[in-house]
C-alpha cells in the first residue's frame, strides 16, 4: 500500500464522513429471551460500508429495501434476531473490524417478583489515547485536517511493530525494534504531509520507506506481516472517521416496571437513547436498564402474613400490659 493510499484512507474518513441513522431496538420477553433489530438508513455508500456493520450469520436475518425521499434514493437495511443471554456480535467475513457493542440481558426470579436487566456497551474508540490531534479534528472540521497525519502514522507504524513483537515468527531484538520506532518518528517529523498528499502516484511506499534501512536485519516474512498490521490500524482509524456524522437511536422495551435506567428519556414503555461518535470517541458508552414484574399473589400473601404478625404482636402487647 502506498503512503498516499494510507493517507487517503485516513483523510477520506475525516473529510468525507457518511451521514446515516442507525435505529436499534431491544424487546425483552417475559421468559428472558429478547429480540434485537438493527435498522440503518442512508445512501448506499453509507449503509453498506464497514463503520457499523450489521450482525451476520445465525440467528440473524437481513432485509434490504429502498425508498424515494426528496427525489433521492434512501437505502434501508434491517437485521433482526431472537437472542438469549450475553451476545458478542460477529460481523461478516468481509468486514474490516469485529463489532464492538456486546449486550447482556438477564432474568432473575425472586420471591416477590422477577427482575430483568439490560446492559449494552459501545466500546470506546480511544482516539485521544491513540492520536489526540485526530480527535481534535473530528470536533473541528474547519481546522487544517492534515495536522494529525504525522501523529496518526507514528501511532500506526509503532503499534504495528509492538504487535509483531508478540509473535515469535516476527520477534525482533529490542534494540532493533526501538531503532525502527525512532526512525518512524524522524520520518513523520521530516515529511510535509500536505505536499505528500498532492504528490500522487510518485509517493514512495510507506512500509518500504520505514523498513528499507533495516531490511538485511529483518526476518523474511517481516515486511508482509508489518504491512498487514499497518493496514489493520489504518482501517480502524478510517472507520472512526466514517462514524463522525452517524446518529444512533436505541430503544429498549422491558417487562414490568422500570426501577433504574440511564436512558435519555422514557416514552410510555419505551426507554430512549440518542447518541453519536462523540459519546464513545474515547471511553465506553454504556446503556443500562432494569425492571421488575411483581408477583401479585405473593405480594398479597406477604401483606396477609405481615398483617397477621402485627395483630399477633398487638394482642401479646395488650395481654402483657394487663
Amino acid at each position: 500500500m502506498k503512503c498516499k493510499t494510507i493517507i487517503l484512507i485516513l483523510f477520506i474518513g475525516l473529510v468525507c464522513p457518511g451521514c446515516v441513522e442507525h435505529l436499534i431496538t431491544v424487546r425483552v420477553l417475559p421468559d428472558g429471551r429478547y429480540t434485537m433489530k438493527f435498522v440503518t438508513r442512508g445512501d448506499s455508500t453509507d449503509v453498506f460500508n464497514d463503520d457499523f456493520p450489521h450482525p451476520f450469520g445465525s440467528p440473524w436475518t437481513t432485509h434490504i429495501a429502498t425508498e424515494i425521499k426528496n427525489e433521492e434514493t434512501v437505502w434501508i437495511m434491517e437485521t433482526s434476531g431472537l437472542l438469549s443471554g450475553p451476545v458478542a456480535f460477529v460481523a461478516g467475513e468481509s468486514s474490516a473490524i469485529q463489532l464492538a457493542h456486546p449486550i447482556d440481558v438477564k432474568r432473575t426470579a425472586g420471591w416477590l417478583g422477577t427482575r430483568y436487566s439490560v446492559i449494552q456497551f459501545f466500546k470506546g474508540r480511544e482516539v485521544f489515547r491513540k492520536y489526540p490531534k485526530f480527535g481534535d479534528s473530528l470536533g473541528n472540521t474547519e481546522d487544517d485536517s492534515t495536522k494529525w497525519i504525522g501523529e496518526a502514522l507514528y501511532y500506526i507504524g509503532t503499534t504495528a511493530i509492538n504487535d509483531l513483537q508478540e509473535d515469535s515468527t516476527t520477534l525482533l531484538e529490542n534494540i532493533l525494534a526501538e531503532r525502527i520506532e525512532n526512525y518512524i518518528r524522524g520520518y513523520v517529523d521530516r515529511k510535509n504531509f500536505t505536499e505528500l498528499y498532492s504528490i500522487g502516484d510518485s509517493a514512495s511506499l510507506f512500509v518500504d520507506d520505514v523498513l528499507q534501512p533495516f531490511l538485511t536485519q529483518l526476518p523474511a516474512n517481516y515486511p508482509a506481516a508489518y504491512q498487514d498490521a499497518v493496514d489493520l490500524y489504518s482501517n480502524e482509524m478510517h472507520i472512526t472517521g466514517q462514524l463522525q456524522d452517524d446518529q444512533f437511536k436505541f430503544h429498549i422495551f422491558l417487562p414490568g416496571v422500570v426501577i433504574s435506567t440511564n436512558a435519555d428519556s422514557i416514552a410510555g414503555d419505551t426507554l430512549l437513547w440518542t447518541f453519536g461518535l462523540k459519546d464513545f470517541l474515547n471511553d465506553d458508552y454504556i446503556l443500562e436498564a432494569e425492571s421488575i414484574v411483581y408477583s401479585k399473589k405473593r405480594i398479597q400473601f406477604a401483606i396477609i402474613v405481615v398483617t397477621l404478625l402485627v395483630l399477633i404482636i398487638a394482642v401479646i402487647l395488650i395481654k402483657f400490659k394487663r
